[in-house]
Formats: structure tokens, C-alpha cells, sequence
């Protein structure tokens, strides 16, 4: 199923739970993945920021091992401006790598 995605995307939003670390492992093997494959520009977005517990998406850039230049970005899904946000960072990253 990833080979299908992969084919001609032009770009990627990786969402982690920002309340579960645990799942910050299968994160990593996405990015790993798509990285090795299909490279294209990628945002991490961090989702349920509104919630107890959340890891700052500082944290989450540590936990995944993510350089500088990648966009580590705070999201609550349920918030249109919030996920506006993360699809327009992309889009300027796409921008950047055309």
C-alpha cells in the first residue's frame, strides 16, 4: 500500500499522537520509508496539542531524530485553522523543493 502512495506524491504530513509516544516509533519507520523511496517534503504534525500530556513538537522533533530544517508542527485536528496551518507549511515546503 505505501508503493501506491508513494508514486508521484510530491508531499507528505506525518501525523504522531502527541499524547502517546509509543507511536512515535512507527512514525519514524514511515518517515524511513518514504525518505528512502520516494523522497519528497514532509511536515510532522503533532497532533491532540490541546490535551494533557501532549510532548511539545520540540520533544517529538528529539524522539523522532529529526534535523532542523524539518517542520515539527503543533496540531489539533478538530481545528480547521489548525490543520490549515500544517497544509500550508507543506505546500511552502513543496514550493521550496519544486
Amino acid at each position: 500500500m505505501w508503493d501506491i502512495l508513494g508514486k508521484g506524491m510530491v508531499g507528505m504530513v506525518v501525523l504522531v499522537d502527541s499524547t502517546d509516544p509509543s507511536t512515535f516509533h512507527e512514525a519514524r519507520k514511515i518517515i524511513n520509508y518514504f525518505e528512502s523511496r520516494y523522497p519528497a517534503p514532509f511536515v510532522v504534525g503533532c497532533n491532540k496539542q490541546d490535551l494533557k500530556g501532549a510532548w511539545d513538537p520540540k520533544d517529538i522533533r528529539t524522539a523522532l531524530d529529526l534535523d532542523e530544517e524539518i517542520k515539527v508542527l503543533p496540531l489539533i485536528a478538530l481545528d480547521k485553522e489548525s490543520v490549515k496551518n500544517v497544509l500550508l507549511v507543506l505546500l511552502e515546503e513543496i514550493a521550496r523543493y519544486l
